[in-house]
Formats: structure tokens, sequence, C-alpha cells
């Protein structure tokens, strides 16, 4: 308990301390995440970061899926997790190649049960969504142009799991969508007759949406196949929003800062849908399956779809071999972890479609009696050089710890 306190007491004020910084003068990463709402994340926790982000039909004691909330309906204790990632962008295009790094939380979340029999448990969980980090630099005989970007959209999520029928288990979670997203264009004229100036443009964006989920276990009896024993299948659909935006201009020269527009308006958050596939091999291994995909070609940002912007589909496969408990030789109790995905990412840009391909791996190593900390490794490379575009050669490393209490425990009476 105390151990659980702790972490969480460390994470709780490591995100308040990251959530008041100043976003530094100068960002790096790609400048793919200059348009839209920024690079898109999609975190399912930290036992499926490492299997290729493929879990949308995971579920188990001890884990809470954040892609499924129907994940959640069978741990059996009060769990915790929070993470870490680190972030390294090899990018290269016709003009040179630079290096840039960052860090960033992946967020927390807590699973509590509810009910064991009818596999009640509810979920609160804080992540990311999208992440907005470049900077870039473009100068001719006239003026150099410095743009750079930060920020990035963030979840609130509250959601419940319940299982009506036996081996079908459905969950729910409403979403609180928000985050800032700050824009800045740096003009240096080379001919001082003319003034140097900065415009800064800084979105509020805040909205709802709804995600429902279900994992079904029950194929082998439905078809009569023992093969099918232990193959689940699961569902996940979040529907459209409108999130609002408070958007905010400022013009300043060397003679004076103005607020050139306030204004308020609207961005879509587009329909999304995945479906997924595990399977349970010998007791001690899963191999997991996922397509998903996002409707944000129709997507209106301020009342108009943007060039730049599709539909995205993304596709991953991962593999676990589980840890052995109650025995002594320290590798057996080490979950290993594999995985690959391809992912058609929201952006075109001259008609050429940015995707990306990573393979990923991971550990998860005991750290107490109902404890874990997971290590992740993503390697993997999006875009290219020709047509005027930047390939990115991007390394992730994501560190999560999670745990368990007894909480929320009934006492049964002698």
């Amino acid at each position: 308990m105390k151990i659980l306190r702790m972490m969480v007491g460390m994470l709780v004020c490591a995100l308040l301390v990251s959530a008041t910084v100043v976003p530094p003068a100068v960002a790096g990463g790609s400048t793919y995440s200059r348009f839209g709402v920024g690079d898109l994340v999609r975190y399912g926790g930290s036992r499926l970061d490492g299997m290729g982000g493929a879990g949308i039909a995971l579920t188990g004691d001890g884990f809470l899926n954040l892609l499924n909330p129907a994940g959640i309906g069978k741990i059996s204790h009060t769990r915790f997790s929070g993470g870490f990632e680190y972030s390294n962008f090899s990018s290269t295009d016709a003009l040179g190649s630079g290096r840039f790094a960052r860090g960033n939380f992946k967020g927390v979340a807590f699973g509590i049960p509810i009910d064991k029999e009818y596999e009640i448990a509810m979920l609160l969980e804080s992540s990311p969504y999208s992440n907005v980090n470049y900077a870039t630099q473009t100068q001719d005989d006239v003026v150099k142009q410095d743009f750079y970007g930060t920020g990035g959209l963030s979840l609130l999520s509250l959601g419940a799991s319940v299982s009506p029928f036996n081996k079908l288990t459905l969950g729910a979670k409403l979403n609180y969508v928000y985050g800032r997203l700050r824009q800045v264009g740096n003009f240096t004229f080379l001919d001082a007759s003319f003034t140097n100036s900065e415009i800064q443009r800084s979105d509020f964006y805040s909205g709802f949406n709804f995600t429902t989920g279900g994992i079904y276990e029950g194929l082998g009896d439905l078809l009569g196949s023992s093969v099918l024993q232990r193959l689940a299948v699961g569902f996940v659909f979040t529907i459209p929003t409108k999130l609002s935006v408070n958007r905010e201009s400022v013009l300043t020269t060397s003679q004076s800062t103005d607020t050139t527009a306030t204004n308020a308006g609207q961005v879509d958050l587009p329909l999304s849908y995945g479906a997924g596939l595990s399977y349970l091999i010998a007791d001690r291994y899963y191999i997991t399956a996922d397509i998903y995909h996002q409707q944000w070609e129709n997507a209106k940002f301020f009342g108009r779809t943007l060039p730049e912007i599709r539909n995205t589909t993304r596709f991953g496969v991962g593999f676990e071999a589980l840890p052995q408990r109650d025995i002594e030789i320290f590798l057996k109790r080490i979950a290993f972890r594999g995985g690959f995905y391809y992912n058609q990412t929201s952006y075109i840009f001259n008609g050429t479609p940015i995707n990306e391909m990573f393979v990923t791996g991971g550990v998860g190593i005991p750290i107490g009696p109902d404890a874990r900390l997971d290590v992740n490794l993503h390697l993997g490379a999006r875009g290219t050089t020709s047509n005027g575009l930047q390939r990115d050669t991007i390394l992730r490393l994501t560190v999560s710890v999670s745990a368990s209490e007894i909480w929320f425990m009934r006492v049964q009476d002698e």
C-alpha cells in the first residue's frame, strides 16, 4: 500500500509540474505535426505498448486495457498504471537532416473492481490524444522565417465494464478531450529598414465524445470447436463529435504587442472504430491482431476541410510470453513481448501519403508481489524524402509502472 501511494504521489506531482511549465521557445520534432491536431497518439497501456499496440480483444487480471473499456472487467484488485516516454527523431529532407528528442508522460489510469461475478469494474484514465512538436526554418535574400509549435490534446475518461452474458463483456467510457496547441512564426528581415515580427496563435480545444466496446470469448462453445476455446474477439467504437476551439492570435514587433484576433470555432473529431483478435496458446503465449480506422478525410477545421488530412488505418500484430508466477528463477518471471504495426497516418502532401512502419519489443519485470515495471521500445520510420517531403526515423522508449492494491473489498461475515 505504501509503495503504491508513493508511486501515485510521484506521478501526480510530475504531471502537475509538466502541465504548468511554460513550453520551450524552440520545439523539436517532425514538421508533420504542424497539420490538423498534430501526431495522433494511440496508447493502449504499458502491456500493449510492447505488442505492436494490438490488444482490442485482450483482457486479464492485473491489466488495464485503455483501448477497449470492456478489457478491464477481469481485474480483481484496484489497479494503477502510469508511464513516461522518451522519443528521438532523426529527420531528413532534400536540404539536410536534424535530430530532436523529447520526453512526455504517457498518462495515468486507475481500475477499480466492483463485482467480479458480473465483471463490473470502473476506470479513470488520463492519457495523450495528440502531440504537436516541431521546428523548421527557411531563409532567402530578404527574410529568415522560423516556425515552431508545441502542445497537444489529452483525454480524461471515466469508464465501466459489465458482463451481461457468459463470456461476453461490454464496456463504455465518457471522454473529455482538451488541450492547447501553440504555433509561432518568427520573421527576421535581413534589411534593417523592415521591422522584425512574431505571430503567435494559441488554440484551446475542449469537448466530449463516447467510446463503447466489447470482448467475446465464447466462439469455441458457440461453434463447438476446442481449437477456438482460447480465441477472443473484440470491437471498439467512438462516436464523432465537435470540439470547441478558442483561438487567440498575437502580433509582436520591436515596437508593440497586439492581440490581432480572438475568435471561437469548431473542429471535428471524427468517427473511429476497430476490431481485434487474441489467442492464448498453451496457457503461456498470446498472439494478438488489430485493425483500427479513423475518418479524418471529411473532418472540418474552422468550417473547412484540410487537403493535408486523410483517413487513417492502422494494422498491428503482437506476441507475449506470459511470466511464470511462484517460481524462483527470475528470468522466468519476466513477460517478453514483441510486435509490428503499419499505420496510414492522417497526413498526405502533394499527392504523397505519409505512412509509417514500426517494430516493437518489451519486457514486464516483477518489482513486487503484484507490481511490474514495463519497458518497451519502438523503432520505425515514416514519410519519404521524395517530392519535397521529409523522412523521420523514430525511436521511442517507454517506462511504465503498474501495481495492484486491495481497496474497496467487501469483508465477508463469518
